[in-house]
Parts: C-alpha cells; structure tokens; sequence
C-alpha cells in the first residue's frame, strides 16, 4: 500500500474495520493492479445485461438463430 495509506497506519481495535484493513493488505497486489490497470471488464458486463434484459423481455424466438439474430443486433 501507499506509505502513509490507512492501511500502514491503522490499529485493530476490534471493530468491523479490522477485517477489511486485513482484506486489503492480503490482497494488496491484486488491488493496486486493479487501480493501476487501463482495462476494464465494464463493456463486457453492459454486453451481458444487454443480453440478459432481451432474454428476460421476449418470451421465446422461433428458434436459436433468430435469438442470435436479435442478440447481434443490439449489440452492434
């Protein structure tokens, strides 16, 4: 973590903010990754609620490809 972060400097005192200072610093790598990193999994999960919203609001396609159809659609 930063030098100065909270996560250097904090004191367990037995509350509920322990156990995140504890989750933070065991996966400190994986944090500062994620922060640092220019990628994002954002577009991804837009596409796949896209998808899920369409399967939720037709209530059946003829068959498969027209769903594919409709999925290519929307999503281009």
């Amino acid at each position: 973590m930063l030098p100065n972060s909270p996560a250097t400097t904090y004191e367990p005192n037995g509350t509920a903010m322990d156990m995140t200072i504890a989750t933070l610093k065991r996966h400190k790598v994986a944090v500062l990754a994620a922060v640092t990193s220019p990628y994002s999994n954002g577009p991804i999960e837009g596409v796949n609620r896209l998808i899920k919203s369409l399967k939720r609001s037709c209530f059946g396609f003829k068959n498969q490809l027209n769903f594919f159809k409709r999925i290519y659609q929307i999503t281009a």
